[in-house]
């Protein structure tokens, strides 16, 4: 019930303050966008957050633990990797994910694409987000000289360091970077390769050459033995896929991350593509789920966990993935929508 309550209020006060926001940039003749009413939502509730208890505190249903490669997630619900702000990392742990993974962290800082780059969206009746933030960030070394002391260790789930990079190389750097930084800490956590970002300026990634996935796989792993997760893209051909499932599978302690979002115009999701800065970007809410399905469907041919990422909204997400071979769940539009769909996802397990 307290869930419930909640969930109607948080959704309601984003609709209002969503519709606020888009009529003072029309007063004022501004461009559409919906990045200020994200940053204002996420920095009301860093403020509220010292209420604590009755807000944010939502007790995991004994049961639900899921283990994979010696990482004991107390739910299989998972923060997929687009915020980097630990606040509200902290807030949605305390409300019941079994883990997270912070934002893809690139080797230098990166400032993003020039706004309007994120945008309310819709695809086939069902509300989603368009983004074309272009991965920004602080770069690798600021993030390694701060992630041994981030209070999210506190909390003792798994989190997730998702790692891009501009060519092979910067992969396989930026990991063992951030590995100097946590190898003598006694944290729980595993790495995630973004080989399918749709948002970058060039739009290329090495998901599309499963052979340049192999070669970063093994230069790694020479170094490294905690676990990797690989991201990839729902846009690439099944017989991609395959290939990568083939590699993955012949490497040690990896599992797959099905998928990322989607490449879609504006005009294929309803923005006007005079409020968006790129010519197209990352679509993502549940009309990704179908595809989402068949990519679990794919890749439970494989002897790997599967972390179903894409559309995951709802109990009937969930369900229809773990039969279908999901071990994992990540939810990121959703937890933007509505947060509380962490508790109440969580009592129907």
């Amino acid at each position: 019930m307290r869930a419930g309550f909640l969930s109607f209020c948080y959704r309601t006060t984003r609709f209002i303050v969503t519709k606020i926001l888009y009529f003072f940039q029309g007063l004022f003749s501004c461009p559409k966008d919906l990045e200020p009413a994200v940053k204002f939502g996420d920095a009301v509730l860093s403020t509220i957050s010292i209420i604590g208890a009755p807000l944010y505190n939502f007790k995991i249903p004994s049961g639900k633990d899921v283990g994979v490669f010696g990482l004991k997630f107390p739910s299989p619900l998972m923060a997929a990797s687009f915020k980097s702000e630990t606040q509200i990392l902290n807030i949605w742990l305390r409300m019941g994910l079994g883990g997270a993974t912070f934002k893809t962290i690139m080797k230098d800082e990166r400032s993003g694409n020039e706004r309007p780059r994120l945008q309310d969206a819709s695809l086939a009746g069902e509300k989603g987000l368009l983004n074309s933030m272009g991965l920004p960030g602080p770069g690798m070394t600021q993030f390694s000289r701060e992630i041994p002391g981030h209070d999210l260790w506190d909390i003792d789930r798994p989190l997730g360091i998702s790692i891009g990079g501009g060519s092979l190389s910067e992969y396989v750097e930026n990991v063992n970077h951030v590995e100097s930084a946590l190898k003598e800490k006694s944290f729980s956590y595993f790495y995630e390769l973004n080989i399918s970002c749709p948002n970058t300026l060039n739009g290329q990634t090495i998901g599309e050459d499963p052979a340049q996935l192999d070669t970063v796989l093994n230069q790694i792993r020479a170094t490294v033995s905690t676990p990797i997760s690989v991201k990839v893209s729902p846009d690439l051909p099944n017989e991609k896929l395959e290939q990568i499932g083939e590699i993955c599978r012949s490497a040690s302690q990896v599992l797959i991350n099905a998928g990322n979002t989607q490449f879609k115009t504006p005009a294929e999701v309803e923005v006007n593509p005079k409020t968006f800065i790129m010519e197209g970007g990352g679509f993502s809410g549940p009309a990704l789920f179908r595809r989402t399905l068949d990519m679990v469907k794919l890749f439970s041919q494989f002897d790997f966990p599967i972390m179903a990422t894409g559309g995951i909204s709802n109990i009937h997400h969930i369900r229809a993935a773990k039969e279908n071979g999901a071990t994992l769940f990540g939810m990121a539009t959703a937890l933007v929508l509505d947060p509380y769909c962490i508790p109440k996802i969580n009592a129907q397990l």
